[in-house]
């Protein structure tokens, strides 16, 4: 058995989560009804859950611990080079404050040690996962989004600063609703950042778009209202249809973006940017969309977006083109800039 760890949101398709707890100050390992070996609470992720959703709900049922801080702290894969059996996983540090009863499981009993005991059930993955929790969260930033697209590029622009970005979604607190009724980008990624940063009180960063096309009159400029139209929020599918009709009612529409970026370290420190750096190269949407249709969620009008010098939708693009006409590398240039203000175990 071979395993490996990656950066919190590297690999895709998670199937198992772990958690590495601690209660007391010790280690917690719970102890499989069959087996007389000790594990890790962990399992596979059900249908409908999220990874952490399942570390809880696994945490919980294993060891029965009812209050508990919880945060993811890598990701890995274990796979056996002879069987071909392969998959990959998340894991989390869990620091329990209270354990209850153990619930109806196929645990037997949970134990606390002060070191690992020779008598585990995966020692082929259990020992380098405790290994990698040595070495700490390292530098990581709250980025305030719920779109999983979104966080999926932010991760790729910004991987060779190595920096971890987490999402909403991967932190275990209520998420308040963030205004977004700002006149320009910054506006809004300012406002957002702020909301979180005072929810959550860890460095966070939040940006903003806004869309403008040439040649096309004021109230039928998105610009930050992208999504919302006559006072609807629209779904992927109803932007793709309103903007293609926009698009053959003026013979197409040459666009850009603005973007904006605010990052709040702590009251004192407020990082903020809608350079032109930022903007994306301007680009034609047309009233045609790509025969494949919507392809990347949270991206609708990628499908209707064409490169003005190569003719090419969006969707055509190589990695590296796209990465050019959509400004990726002025966020990557923004954190470039700041990255030695970052402390560690920021989370």
């Amino acid at each position: 058995m071979i395993t490996k760890t990656y950066p919190v949101g590297t690999l895709p398709a998670y199937k198992y989560v772990v958690v590495l707890s601690e209660y007391q100050g010790k280690i917690l390992l719970s102890r499989h009804k069959k087996r007389t070996t000790w594990e890790t609470q962990g399992g596979k992720i059900e249908p409908g859950e999220t990874p952490l959703m399942a570390a809880k709900r696994e945490l919980y049922e294993e060891s029965g611990a009812v209050d508990f801080k919880i945060e993811p702290l890598c990701d890995y894969w274990a796979g056996e080079v002879q069987t071909k059996e392969e998959g990959n996983g998340r894991v989390f540090l869990a620091k329990v404050k209270k354990l209850s009863a153990m619930p109806e499981s196929e645990m037997a009993e949970v134990r606390t040690f002060d070191e690992l005991p020779e008598k585990l059930t995966y020692p082929a993955i259990t020992p380098t996962l405790f290994e990698r929790k040595k070495q700490g969260i390292g530098k990581r930033l709250l980025y305030g989004t719920g779109n999983p697209a979104k966080l999926s590029l932010m991760r790729k622009n910004l991987e060779q600063l190595q920096i971890e970005i987490v999402g909403l979604s991967d932190i275990d607190v209520a998420v308040p609703q963030a205004d977004e009724n700002g006149d320009s980008p910054l506006e809004n990624a300012r406002k957002k950042a702020k909301c979180y940063y005072e929810a959550f009180q860890i460095p966070v960063f939040s940006c903003d778009t806004g869309l403008y096309f040439e040649n096309v009159p004021e109230d039928k400029q998105p610009g930050v209202h992208v999504r919302r139209v006559n006072g609807k929020n629209l779904s992927d599918a109803e932007m793709l249809a309103y903007y293609s009709g926009l698009a053959a009612e003026y013979g197409g529409l040459h666009a850009y973006y603005r973007n904006a970026i605010c990052l709040i370290m702590d009251e004192a420190h407020i990082y903020e940017s809608m350079d032109e750096t930022l903007s994306s190269e301007p680009f034609l949407i047309t009233s045609v969309p790509h025969p494949d249709g919507i392809r990347r969620e949270g991206f609708p009008l990628d499908c209707l977006s064409v490169n003005l010098t190569t003719g090419k939708y969006y969707y055509d693009l190589d990695p590296a083109e796209l990465g050019k006409v959509a400004a990726e590398d002025g966020s990557l240039r923004f954190f470039e800039k700041i990255t030695g203000i970052f402390p560690h175990n920021m989370l």
